[in-house]
């Protein structure tokens, strides 16, 4: 088994130089393909048989090899074809819920089945490249099956025969939201097509999915390296410069997110953050296109399954209904942001003449001539916290170790929802660094499930923080339970090579606190089969629990229980408290504005008149920002390159985190305002908003959660729109 102890240097092994000492040239290579001086370190152990893993670690044994990934591949494949066929020889005159719903339920191509998180996980983050490139094959692979699952007309007429039963008819509730969202799925995939559109829909959108996994992989493989001499990075920490310096005396700076954000921050010089941005929003290779080619292939998908847009198609099945109604909510929110955001720019151009005059670096025509630029926005909100606030993020860091962060939020998750995390050391992995957890309720000492915490930033890795589900709960065919398996994958830094620990900005805390969240949601669901893709929570509420704890980062309370100075020991102290909560809206109206701009920008791109081709995109943002976002888009510039959630399950629906935002300010004011710790609440959130997954009408269980139907005045309250 590979372990997440920490590996060091060894002396003599020439892998340990790549491994240890330079950044992002970590890799762990199989015994056979390494040197022979190589260090056991730097080698990964041979996997065990499946039948050797232990139940009390997760069912996976993670590839080393090509082969590995093939051969699990091929038996989701096989199994699939294996269950379709049994399915489709039943006779309509047999057909029950256990021998036809249940299966599909849990098909093969679902994540109820260990071998798919297993097969295509490592896409994501593998250290080895060669894997990365096997597993997100598979992943196109098991988009195939589960397309082919939902298009089997032969199925779906048993399907519906048996939905006409006495037996359906009278289903329990949470069965029969399974057959209700099977029949859904059948028919919103075209099965009353004819055979020849039927055809072209199989083709298109095979080709989103090739689209799409590109896209990703132009991202997760970007090699971009900016380089800038060291007095070109003045303002910036000086420990963070000498960590990326050469031997040459270079400082080398990737496009990953722990390098460019202390830049824009906190660097003075305008030209750096000007060429890092402009970097940075023209990478990716051919990413405009392949954005143009998807939007294209959605909107043909969608005209030919009878809506007037992807954005109408997608929607549908959404707590919001429809884009108009969408474009009525956020519409709404711009016209109460939009006066306050226009003082904010004001208040932060004011700062950028300040700074240029303490610098001799006013344009000729004087302070009229000063613009606010895209590159700036983040570097004068810094410096407006730091001098007007007194929030120096860079001094703040120093109480936000890595691990008092996480160790600290782990435990305050514990008790909020009456669970027992507890790590196990030996397990299969894909990395050291990798650490996992067992959850047990706290009272009664039943298995919850497992969670994976991948932290820190490596080449090829996914690049920002995200939670993946590896795998759904089920009932096996001997009566046990199966557990489900969440992965956290962020980019936290990284402790340095000399063993200095990792520090975080109070942003990062709010970010792990937040996707945690999103574990707990995975973990907490309850139920046989429940947040498959039968029963998913609506992508427009399944922000809003993680939204909401994201409250408690902003509680006295909680803030020194994350925080330990790396000197002193000392928790963050009340005077920095005050100015971190004082801090807490600043801003608020121009960066909502942001928020709206790249919702608005994602429903027009996925409605009814998209652009077509790469220029048309262009021309878009260049149009689009300044009108909503009041920032001028850099030229040649497209964020688009790099706007992941357009080309993954959250297109179409953007606009969703400040729909949850809505939903999960209310949550908190309702619920938790009074009393953060409250066990009791703790409990409630947990059974009835986390725990009923996606089975049901979220809508429902919220209000029975609020006691009132959801209202946007603690939204607007929160964020000092409304007084």
């Amino acid at each position: 088994m590979l372990t997440a102890a920490y590996r060091g240097k060894r002396e003599g092994c020439p892998c340990c130089e790549e491994r240890v000492v330079k950044r992002g040239g970590v890799r762990y290579v199989l015994r056979d393909q390494a040197p022979p001086e190589a260090c056991e370190d730097c080698v990964l152990p041979p996997p065990l048989p499946r039948s050797a893993l232990s139940s009390e670690v997760p069912p996976f044994v993670w590839p080393r090899t090509i082969k590995d990934v093939e051969d699990a591949t091929e038996e989701v494949k096989a199994a699939t074809k294996t269950v379709l066929d049994q399915l489709s020889a039943l006779k309509e005159e047999d057909l029950t819920f256990d021998n036809l719903i249940k299966p599909l339920m849990q098909a093969p191509y679902y994540k109820t089945n260990p071998l798919v998180a297993q097969s295509k996980h490592l896409q994501h983050c593998s250290p080895d490249p060669v894997i990365r490139e096997a597993s997100s094959k598979a992943s196109t692979v098991f988009a195939g099956l589960k397309k082919e699952g939902k298009t089997r007309k032969d199925i779906y007429k048993l399907v519906k025969a048996y939905s006409e039963k006495p037996e359906a008819k009278s289903l329990p509730e949470y069965e029969a939201h399974f057959l209700t969202s099977i029949l859904a799925v059948f028919e919103r995939s075209g099965l009353a097509l004819s055979e020849a559109e039927a055809a072209k829909l199989s083709q298109m959108l095979d080709q989103d999915v090739e689209v799409c996994t590109k896209f990703k992989k132009n991202i997760g493989e970007d090699t971009t390296k900016v380089i800038f001499k060291p007095t070109d990075l003045q303002g910036c920490d000086e420990s963070f410069v000498k960590e990326r310096t050469n031997e040459a005396g270079d400082v080398v700076i990737s496009l990953k997110m722990p390098d460019i954000l202390p830049i824009l921050e906190e660097c003075e010089v305008s030209d750096t953050r000007k060429r890092l941005t402009m970097e940075r929003d023209s990478a990716y290779g051919n990413n405009l296109d392949l954005v143009a080619e998807g939007v294209s292939l959605r909107k043909q998908i969608a005209g030919l399954l009878g809506y007037k847009s992807w954005a109408h198609y997608v929607t549908e099945r959404r707590m919001a209904g429809s884009p108009e109604k969408i474009f009525e909510f956020l519409g709404g929110i711009e016209d109460k942001a939009k006066a306050g955001a226009a003082s904010d720019k004001e208040r932060l151009r004011q700062l950028k003449i300040e700074h240029l005059q303490e610098r001799s670096e006013l344009p000729a025509g004087g302070p009229e001539e000063v613009k606010l630029e895209a590159w700036d926005v983040m570097f004068y909100n810094s410096r407006l916290l730091k001098r007007s606030y007194g929030v120096d993020h860079e001094a703040i860091r120093k109480y936000f170790p890595c691990t008092v962060v996480v160790d600290g939020t782990l435990e305050i998750y514990q008790d909020l929802l009456g669970l027992k995390f507890t790590e196990i050391k030996e397990f299969d992995t894909w990395h050291p660094q990798v650490r996992l957890f067992v959850v047990h309720d706290s009272a009664t000492g039943e298995k919850i499930g497992y969670f994976y915490l991948d932290l820190h930033p490596r080449e090829g890795k996914y690049n920002h923080a995200a939670i993946f589900h590896l795998l759904k709960r089920r009932v096996c065919e001997d009566g046990s339970v199966q557990t489900p398996v969440d992965c956290m994958l962020t980019n936290l830094p990284a402790p340095s090579p000399d063993g200095t620990p990792a520090l975080l900005r109070h942003g990062d805390v709010v970010t792990f606190f937040h996707e945690f969240g999103h574990i707990m949601h995975g973990l907490c669901s309850e139920g046989n089969c429940n947040s498959t893709t039968l029963a998913k929570c609506p992508r427009d509420f399944v922000e809003a629990p993680s939204q909401m704890l994201e409250n408690w980062c902003f509680n006295r309370g909680v803030l020194q229980r994350l925080s330990k100075h790396i000197e002193t020991g000392e928790s963050l102290p009340e005077a920095q408290i005050n100015k971190l909560l004082d801090a807490k809206n600043v801003n608020e109206g121009l960066m909502m504005l942001r928020q709206l701009y790249l919702g608005i920008l994602d429903l027009t791109i996925h409605g009814e008149s998209p652009p077509t081709d790469a220029k048309g995109l262009q021309d878009l943002v260049d149009n689009l920002r300044p009108r909503i976002s009041l920032i001028e888009n850099p030229p040649g510039c497209n964020m688009l390159r790099s706007f992941g959630h357009l080309m993954n399950q959250y297109s179409a629906g953007y606009y969703g985190y400040l729909w949850a935002e809505v939903l999960s300010a209310d949550m908190f004011e309702s619920c938790f305002e009074k009393d953060p710790f409250s066990k009791e609440a703790g409990m409630a959130y947990r059974k009835m908003v986390l725990g009923p997954g996606g089975t049901g009408n979220i809508a429902v269980h919220l209000e029975k959660f609020l006691g009132h139907a959801p209202t946007q005045e603690p939204f607007l309250r929160s964020r000092g729109i409304l007084k």
